[in-house]
Formats: structure tokens, sequence, C-alpha cells
């Protein structure tokens, strides 16, 4: 194989979605690098095998393992110097393969380049997305603040760093990518090409629209890497970013919450309440605050009457 074009491989895990892994599959291709996708098929039960076997694709189904097992068996099964994983309600943008193989190309020292992507609906049309400042150097200290990798398919990462530290850690598939992330920046290079690649689809199925579940897996994620944020001396950005988590996902969470109440789901809504005073205190205190003064303003005498 000419080692100027390494063969890049796309590793798309699918559970139960079959209407868009088509449209998955179809964008995984480019014009100037050798491609090869891998469909893990991770335990549906609505044709998804079917839908993948029309395409000129490596094909593995499993029982239903969960999003980080289906990855780490993708990984087993690829070949590829490159590795992108695309969910299968996600999609390539056109000529995206290229622009990150490119990137990480150019820079032969780093583990992983990543770049943006475009956010879309449920019915692919493209939604304003906002933009991203390009992180120049000091990645480590940039993903512990947040994680600048919004989809998983923003990233290409070479198979050998994948390899040797150990792939996707389970137990927690909505933070996975994150502390992979995490991991590779803490002793790797990391170049951030900041061109378009992917869109990223939003719908009320998806992973990421459980407020409950991120903020669960993404502060046990955070919690795994204190102590080697505190051996490298980024203590401060790890306890920036642990706070700022806190804040993003319980004030999602606050929503959901409110949304439980007006359709009368109230052990929905009291349990979500307690995850919300364990795991997000400070944005549970603040939503008691201003209920305590909504309910204050609600019973106080007008001026006029006093």
């Amino acid at each position: 194989m000419d080692s100027a074009r390494p063969l890049i491989s796309v590793v798309i895990p699918c559970h139960n979605h079959a209407h868009f892994l088509a449209e998955a599959i179809e964008s995984a291709g480019a014009t100037e690098f050798p491609v090869e996708v891998v469909v893990i098929d991770d335990g549906s039960t609505d044709g998804s095998a079917d839908v993948a076997s029309r395409y000129a694709v490596n094909l593995i189904r499993q029982d239903n393992r969960g999003l980080a097992a289906a990855r780490n068996q993708g990984l087993a099964e690829c070949h590829g110097t490159f590795v992108v994983f695309l969910d299968a309600d996600d999609r390539l943008l056109p000529g995206g393969l290229d622009t990150a193989a490119r990137a990480l190309c150019a820079h032969r020292s780093c583990a992983f380049a990543y770049g943006r992507c475009v956010m879309m609906g449920p019915d692919g049309v493209f939604w304003p997305t906002p933009e991203q400042a390009v992180v120049r150097a000091g990645h480590y200290a940039a993903f512990l603040r947040t994680n600048p990798v919004w989809m998983p398919a923003m990233a290409i990462i070479r198979r050998a760093a994948l390899q040797a530290c150990g792939g996707f850690r389970q137990g927690f598939d909505a933070a996975a990518d994150y502390d992979l992330y995490l991991r590779l920046s803490a002793s790797n290079l990391v170049h951030d090409h900041g061109q378009r690649v992917a869109a990223y689809r939003r719908h009320d199925n998806s992973m990421s629209s459980s407020a409950r579940r991120m903020l669960r897996e993404t502060l046990t994620v955070m919690q795994l890497h204190r102590d080697m944020a505190d051996d490298t001396g980024f203590l401060a950005m790890w306890r920036e970013g642990y706070g700022a988590w806190r804040d993003f996902y319980g004030t999602q969470l606050v929503e959901e919450i409110r949304a439980d109440v007006k359709s009368r789901r109230v052990g929905d809504a009291f349990g979500k309440s307690m995850d919300l005073a364990r795991l997000a205190p400070n944005v549970f205190a603040r939503e008691l605050g201003r209920a305590a003064r909504r309910r204050y303003a609600d019973r106080a005498m007008p001026a006029a009457e006093i």
C-alpha cells in the first residue's frame, strides 16, 4: 500500500438505527485515500444488518454489548492506519475523510487530529452551529476543561495509538469517547485542524439527549482523571472542567425535570431531582432559590394594596 495514502477504517457501531444507517455508510468515502467500512451490528432488532448487507462493508454481528464494546470490536476487526468512529445516526461530510487524513498525515507526531461538525436535525437538515476556537497547543488542558470533539466522527485517530491505550473503556458509553480523548491527550500530541468533516444528528432517541445520563457518566469520567490531572499539574483545569460539566448538564437536567412535571411524570421528576441534588448540588440549590423567589413573589401583596 502507498504509505503516503494510508488506509482509513471507518467503524460504524449500530444498535437499532436502520433508518439512518444507509446514510452513514454512503457518507464514508474518500477520493484521495483508500477506505474500508466496518459495521458492528450490536444486537439490533430493526433490520440494521439487512441494511448493511446491501453495501460492500465488513459486517460484524454480535449480541448487544453496548457502544464502547461495539467500537472496540470494530477496532479489533479493522486494518486501517487511521480510524474514524462514525455513529450510525451521524454522517461524514463530502471530502471530510480526505481533509481529516491529510491533517493527520501532515502531523506525524500526533496521535489524533480533529476538526468540526455541523449540527443537523432528525430529517438531516443542517442547523446553525456555534463556532469553536482552534486549539493551537495545550490540548490536555483544553480537554480537561471541556470536550472540543462534540461527536466521534470529528476525530481521526492512529490505530496504533488506540491499541496502545486499550481502546474504549466500558461502563459509561455516553462519555467513553471523552475518556479516550483525555487518555490520549494526556500523553500524546494532538492537532486541531479546524475544518468541518462531519454532521451531528440530534434526535430524541440519541444517547446525548438524556441529560441525566450525560451528567452521571461525564462526571464519572472526570473522577477517573482527577489523579492524573493532579500529578501533571493540571488540577486547576480539572476543577474548572468538573464545575463546567455540572453546570452544563445540570442545567439541561432541570429542563428535563420541568418537562416531567408538566407531563405529570412525578416518579421520573423525583428521581432526576435526587440525581441533580447529588451530582450538581450548585444547580439544585440555584433552582431551589429561584423557585422560592417565585413563590414569594406570587404571594407578596402588591405595593398599591399596602
